[in-house]
């Protein structure tokens, strides 16, 4: 059975760190037995959002989520609205012709 292990924010940023400072991914990661395409998306992270590696997923549940189907039914609501009001003026256009 596979033991999954979780770390702690504090280790990654140390193990980003010290990838950064000896330049080497493969040695940082095999002396933590992780794996060095882990390690290049936690240095990833960190170089994009700092040493809070966690606000990516903060930010990314912080961001609204467009609600489609509402959004749908309100522009065929206009839609219905705006066909009503252009069949009236060219029927009042019909009339005053």
């Amino acid at each position: 059975m596979n033991f999954i292990r979780k770390y702690t924010e504090e280790e990654r940023v140390k193990m980003v760190e010290e990838a950064l400072q000896y330049g080497s991914n493969s040695l940082v990661a095999a002396k933590h037995n992780i794996n060095p395409v882990l390690l290049s998306r936690w240095k990833s992270c960190y170089r994009k959002y700092g040493q809070t590696l966690m606000q990516k997923k903060s930010k990314e549940l912080d961001s609204p989520i467009p609600d489609y189907k509402k959004q749908c039914a309100l522009l065929a609501k206009e839609k219905k609205e705006l066909e009503l009001e252009i069949a009236v003026l060219k029927d009042m256009l019909k009339k005053k012709i």
